[in-house]
């Protein structure tokens, strides 16, 4: 249900203009979202300035969907968040010293990570990404934040990279890949629906993908041409992954530190 919230999000930034009525409706959904699944389509429009035509309109446009289906992806997003934190197994009281937990499985989990990431194969990796005529990236959700950070910094060395938000614009550039070009798929589960259907389409067209991933046994992970994987510790009160995005993000960064000397020594040797 990340995605709802993603979609509303792209939405809003791919306009320019934020007194169109589409984009205002869209950010007093997301303002008032624990709203949406008790109001009327004639509610909404009242509260957005606008008609239930244009509610109509825009729900088309969002999502293919009506304005009852909108009603019930609210719905289902607000019943998620309120799982975000798994109370029952925190103290009810606030405790700094859980902090201190935080951030001692923060470092046990980075040392796993550490052991996890050969540099034979980090070499191998980043040769590829070298001699690829170009790098896609793929993430959804948290792992997107993640798969832009990588596509920044690759561009940055002089790299053709690219990572799109939304599930129409990844399963697209998909299909615009060849072989001659290099995937890098950033998944902690590695088994996510879209992932799946996202990998077998890669597959189907023989383009190489790089895994980096926490479950060595995903459908990612068997279907990767190279992975490195990190550390498979979560914090299982919390849905957000603030273990797992920083030890991904590592490999990113560690993706950089050599591709950065790579490429150098490259340069040198020309």
């Amino acid at each position: 249900m990340y995605n709802f919230l993603a979609k509303l999000l792209n939405f809003i930034e791919s306009s320019t203009d934020s007194t169109k009525s589409e984009i205002v409706i869209a950010e007093y959904i997301l303002r008032h979202v624990q709203d949406i699944p008790d109001m009327s389509i004639y509610e909404l429009a009242e509260a957005c300035h606008t008609s239930p035509a244009t509610i109509t309109r825009f729900c088309h446009r969002f999502e293919n969907i009506s304005f009852k289906e909108l009603k019930e992806y609210a719905r289902t997003f607000i019943e998620f968040n309120y799982t975000e934190v798994d109370y029952e197994n925190l103290e009810s009281k606030i405790n700094l010293n859980q902090l201190d937990t935080y951030f001692d499985e923060l470092q046990a989990s980075i040392e796993e990570t550490r052991k996890l990431m050969p540099s034979k194969q980090m070499l191998e990796v980043v040769k590829q990404i070298h001699d690829s005529k170009r790098v896609s990236i793929f993430g959804v959700t948290f792992s997107h934040l993640l798969a832009r950070n990588a596509q920044f910094k690759l561009i940055r060395l002089g790299k053709h990279a690219t990572s799109y938000s939304n599930h129409e614009n990844q399963l697209s550039e998909a299909d615009m890949l060849t072989p001659e070009d290099l995937v890098i798929v950033v998944s902690f589960s590695g088994k996510t629906r879209f992932i799946s259907r996202l990998v077998k389409r890669l597959t189907n067209n023989n383009i190489p993908i790089f895994a980096i991933t926490g479950d060595q046994n995903s459908f990612l992970a068997q279907h990767a041409n190279k992975m490195i994987p990190v550390s498979s510790r979560t914090l299982k009160a919390y849905k957000s992954p603030i273990l797992e995005e920083i030890n991904m993000l590592s490999v990113i960064n560690s993706i950089y530190l050599v591709y950065s000397l790579f490429s150098n020594n490259l340069t040198r040797s020309e």
